[in-house]
């Protein structure tokens, strides 16, 4: 599979509506078609962007929603993309949080949350994911994490392990938090060598425990190795994009040989006598 080092990737942020799958997918429709004209090759859609935490509506409204992911898996075959977010699925005993990534109309794979955010009750609604999802595509290799996942960098390094350039982060992360989204994005980016592209959605939503108004202040980034940010959203709906090259993973990976320098030995019995 030939692979050009030099991509165009985006993060498309919107204020999603709950329950309202139909206008969703007009709004996903829309940005990634505006990507594709753009020239991006990579889209990254945020975290349950169908439908956003519907609470008990979720079963019935899990067929329309898978309708919705049959629509942007289309699509992606239509514009020539690659294209990632996550929606509700049904797993072994319940529903889960599922990201998926299609490449030019095919499905390569999916990814149901591992970490559930149990303060607004995530846990009470979801079944928790049990693995990790790293995909070999034409644009190189794309590693799926949801959300709260970047609060565990034990787990994303199991990523940086399998030689993931990309990592793509669908998110609902609220304002109040923002600041903790965009310091832990550009980590995992510097700690794992690789690029990182966290689509976070906009708007003001209330809280399925609480009823309180939540504000997400869409702050989707595309962020280098290094840990520069490329490109920041703000609270507006849009196309995030920026050109990455993936030549920089291998460079630093050079440069700071962290692979070889890590200490297994070390780590595999500081977590027998802590765990």
């Amino acid at each position: 599979m030939s692979k050009e080092s030099q991509i165009k990737v985006a993060a498309l942020q919107w204020d999603i509506q709950r329950g309202k799958v139909s206008h969703n997918l007009d709004q996903a429709k829309d940005l990634l078609e505006e990507a594709a004209e753009d020239g991006c090759h990579l889209c990254v859609l945020p975290e349950m962007w169908a439908s956003s935490f519907s609470g008990e509506e979720a079963e019935r409204l899990l067929p329309e929603v898978l309708e919705a992911e049959a629509a942007v898996q289309k699509l992606s075959g239509e514009l020539q993309l690659c294209i990632a977010g996550s929606n509700y699925a049904e797993g072994q005993t319940g529903l889960v949080n599922r990201a998926r990534l299609y490449e030019k109309g095919v499905l390569l794979g999916h990814y149901d949350k591992v970490h559930l955010f149990s303060p607004l009750g995530e846990d009470r609604f979801f079944e928790a994911g049990s693995g990790a999802a790293i995909f070999e595509t034409s644009l190189g290799k794309i590693g799926l994490a949801i959300c709260y996942d970047l609060r565990f960098p034990e787990y994303i390094r199991t990523f940086f392990l399998a030689g993931c350039e990309i990592l793509v982060v669908p998110a609902q992360w609220p304002e109040a938090r923002a600041r903790h989204f965009r310091i832990l994005a550009k980590a995992r980016a510097v700690e794992n060598q690789c690029f990182v592209v966290a689509t976070n959605r906009c708007g003001v939503e209330p809280s399925i425990l609480t009823g309180q108004d939540i504000l997400f202040s869409g702050n989707s980034m595309v962020i280098e190795p290094t840990g520069e940010v490329l490109v920041q959203g703000g609270g507006e709906a849009g196309v995030l994009s920026a050109e990455i090259d993936l030549k920089d993973c291998k460079i630093l990976r050079r440069a700071i040989p962290v692979t070889k320098d890590r200490r297994n030995e070390v780590y595999r019995r500081l977590w027998e006598q802590y765990w």
